[in-house]
């Protein structure tokens, strides 16, 4: 069988862990079920296939933009391309080696990933112009290791529900999004809950070799992101509460912390986002025990990640990674984005109790969190060792299922393939009021992007007005009645909206 595979991977300058991790997995996955012919779709072809070993063609390409024009317009083009003839297209379009290696395949595949909201539009019309290929061609499709939303815009909407709709399996990682794109069109029978796909991912001989520099002594593995992406705490705040975070974990842990990059650059003498973020956190904690680490690939963070006495941060997959290797965890979620994929991703391994947000945090419910941790070391261990036995047996039956169904073309018949685990409770008092912070958080974020997406909607309104009226050049009195108008519309935005959206959460 040859499969067609999408993720957002593939940058020459750029290594995004939890991206990564998940297609490798993917491409891991097929080959130990015998699909041995992988074509990727990345976002620089040569990259993505030096880095894999498998030809790669390049995305079709989309904007992140409020206004969705363009990519609507991409998105009929590029369809009716497939249907009709690649001629449509202009010479060199990019979307031509996509319809191509479809044309040539018997199957696509979207690996895992958070790209189905309304955060990220470009992904959305990428994957629903790569479904609507598909569909063109005969072929079937299928999604893996996906969470979708929480947040999804009218607009896109109804892109989602014709990209669900005609899939014959999904794989939902969390319950939350299993409930929601039951409302987004997914036949319901066709929806798996699973694991993030991540977990298959297993360190090598090489990758544990690499990284036992770094296992002299007593660690912890800290992988923050370069943003906080919430106005509730300023970036050089955030930097600093993450530093006397870590120098207090190493006193409690009596270990050295390294702060592992997740997103950041292989190349030479150069240093990107987590890696620019750490250099400054270690700068800040002025403790020789805080250090950042070189860039590493996933499967050395496994390896790493397995000797850990803690896993801590602000990103998703390192619990991930932390859970198959059994080592306890501590996440932080400071947005709801994170926030839902995080509380996801615990409870499939009974770990819910332990995750925060930004307002616990701050109030100190990390550290009792870590000591809680440190005291049930054993307990915590057992229990994600047995854990990660039942996930190992769902996850490998997810895959089988999952490609007998991209192979036959034959919807698949999903069934619960996650029964609950039994959760391992914090004895703290703290546990009630911090879940309980972490559902404000959710709402508060939620109401934010939602103010914030209305007012970009009034202010494309603006624009589409000021256009229409300016082109006009029928008079003076016209031109005057354009200023009447962008003073009118401004109007439809109250200063107060504004100064809520900048407002931090309350504590």
């Amino acid at each position: 069988m040859r499969v067609v595979l999408v993720g957002d991977i593939g940058w020459r300058d750029l290594y995004h862990l939890g991206d990564e991790a998940m297609t490798e997995a993917a491409i891991e996955a097929l080959r130990a079920r015998d699909v041995v012919d992988v074509t990727l779709i990345g976002g620089h072809p040569e990259s993505a296939a030096a880095r894999y070993g498998v030809p790669s063609t390049g995305r079709i390409g989309f904007r992140g933009t409020p206004d969705r024009r363009h990519n609507i317009a991409r998105h009929a083009a590029v369809t009716d391309a497939a249907r009709r003839g690649t001629h449509l297209l202009a010479d060199g379009d990019p979307a031509i080696g996509v319809i191509e290696a479809v044309r040539a395949a018997d199957a696509v595949l979207v690996a895992g990933g958070g790209n189905l909201n309304s955060f990220f539009p470009q992904h959305i019309f990428e994957r629903a112009a790569l479904a609507g290929v598909a569909s063109a061609l005969g072929k079937p499709y299928a999604f893996t290791s996906q969470t979708v939303g929480p947040l999804i815009r009218a607009q896109d909407a109804p892109h989602l529900e014709a990209l669900l709709g005609s899939a014959v399996g999904f794989g939902a990682r969390e319950r939350s999004t299993y409930e929601l794109v039951g409302t987004l069109g997914a036949a319901k029978e066709r929806v798996a809950p699973g694991m993030d796909d991540a977990f298959g991912l297993r360190p090598r001989a090489a990758d544990l070799a690499s990284v036992a520099r770094l296992q002299e002594r007593r660690y912890v593995v800290a992988s923050f992101a370069e943003k906080a992406s919430t106005p509730a705490i300023g970036q050089d705040a955030y930097c600093r509460l993450i530093a006397r975070t870590l120098v207090q974990l190493a006193d409690l842990y009596e270990a050295d912390v390294l702060l592992v990059p997740h997103a950041g650059t292989f190349e030479p003498d150069r240093s990107i986002r987590d890696q620019l973020s750490n250099e400054r956190i270690a700068v800040y904690a002025g403790d020789d025990r805080v250090r950042a680490v070189p860039m590493l690939t996933a499967r050395e963070v496994a390896a790493l990640t397995g000797g850990a006495a803690l896993v801590i941060g602000t990103r998703y997959h390192p619990a991930i990674i932390a859970a198959r290797e059994a080592t306890p965890a501590l996440s932080i979620a400071p947005t709801q984005y994170s926030a839902v994929r995080m509380r996801g991703a615990a409870e499939n391994v009974g770990m819910q109790d332990y995750v925060l947000g930004l307002a616990s945090w701050r109030s100190g419910d990390v550290l009792r969190a870590a000591r809680e941790l440190l005291d049930a070391d054993d307990a915590v261990r057992a229990h994600l060792r047995s854990v990660r036995d039942r996930r190992i047996t769902d996850h490998e039956a997810w895959w089988d299922t999952l490609v007998r169904a991209l192979g036959s073309g034959a919807p698949i018949a999903a069934d619960d393939r996650l029964e609950p685990v039994s959760a391992f409770a914090s004895p703290g008092a703290w546990v009630t009021a911090a879940g309980d912070l972490l559902d404000a958080t959710e709402r508060y974020d939620s109401e934010r992007m939602t103010q914030k997406w209305r007012i970009d909607d009034l202010e494309q309104e603006v624009r589409e007005l000021t256009g229409e009226l300016a082109r006009s050049r029928r008079s003076r009195g016209v031109r005057g009645g354009l200023r009447r108008w962008k003073r009118r519309l401004a109007r439809l935005v109250p200063a107060s909206v504004r100064t809520r959206l900048r407002r931090p959460a309350r504590s």
